[in-house]
């Protein structure tokens, strides 16, 4: 999907299905509220949601994804940001280590675990909504029946 609004950001996490976790970045400053968050950027204009992310994970965590490996979970108007707002995942082989970098701490846990992560209310609904669009493909690969 191609959207030409000035104030269009992509936002997403990285998914390794083997272990079934997520990828999520803290701000290692504490002046921030150190909440986990989404890998974010805004997207350029005639970028599609999934090639912003792919551009994403490629300048903040030097991951080169497989178009074919993001996929779009949903998009809504973040009225906080007052901008559009897009959720992505890229899905990894490897569950890559990664160090402190630029400021930022990374960390990989499951959906059960980031029940206990600080997290915004925004973050925690993004994340829940992604975790439905990844089980529902599951069922779906899986031949099980689903609602999309």
């Amino acid at each position: 999907m191609y959207l030409m609004h000035k104030d269009f950001y992509a936002s997403g996490f990285l998914y390794h299905p083997r272990s079934q976790q997520i990828l999520l970045q803290q701000s290692t400053d504490p002046s921030d509220q150190q909440k986990w968050t989404l890998f974010e950027g805004k997207r350029l204009l005639d970028e599609s949601s999934e090639i912003a992310f792919k551009r994403i994970a490629l300048e903040v965590l030097n991951i080169r994804l497989s178009l074919s490996s993001v996929h779009p979970v949903y998009e809504y108007f973040h009225s906080q940001k007052g901008r559009n707002q897009s959720i992505t995942y890229g899905e990894v082989k490897t569950q890559k280590k990664f160090t402190v970098s630029k400021g930022r701490l990374f960390g990989w846990f499951t959906f059960r675990q980031i029940a206990r992560l600080g997290l915004s209310e925004q973050t925690k609904q993004d994340l829940t909504v992604g975790q439905r669009v990844i089980d529902s493909a599951l069922r779906k690969s899986l031949g099980q029946r689903t609602i999309g």
